[in-house]
């Protein structure tokens, strides 16, 4: 049994050295853009306010956030930009419409006056 054990330990141990190689070191890959912090502030209060609002009224708040994402998409690096504003749009789309108040029925025209009367009365 102490054969088998000191085989695993050894094949593990050469295993590992095997993945240490070398090949040499790899420089770490490059830092993925960002978005600026006066623009990555702004959106984010933006989608802050629509989280907080209920309903439908949220709708608005959402395409506040949709107006600000286009107006600043220039700034946006261009591996988020579809991204952001597929987003922006998904989440109006989401949200529904107030629904809007009824108006009040009007008479149709010409009808004034011609309520029927009760029998015996004139």
């Amino acid at each position: 049994m102490r054969w088998r054990s000191a085989w695993l330990t050894a094949c593990s141990c050469a295993l590992l050295l095997a993945g240490c190689g070398g090949e040499g070191r790899r420089a770490p890959p490059p830092p993925p853009p960002r978005i600026p912090a006066a623009v990555a502030d702004r959106l984010a209060a933006d989608a802050e306010r629509v989280a907080a609002t209920n309903g439908c009224a949220a709708r608005v708040a959402a395409a506040r956030l949709r107006g600000d994402v286009i107006a600043a998409i220039s700034r946006v690096p261009a591996r988020y930009q579809e991204q952001l504003t597929g987003a922006a749009n998904d989440l109006v789309d989401r949200i529904p419409p107030c629904a809007q108040p009824e108006e009040k029925k009007k008479h149709e025209p010409g009808h004034h006056g011609k309520h029927k009367r009760k029998k015996g009365h004139r």
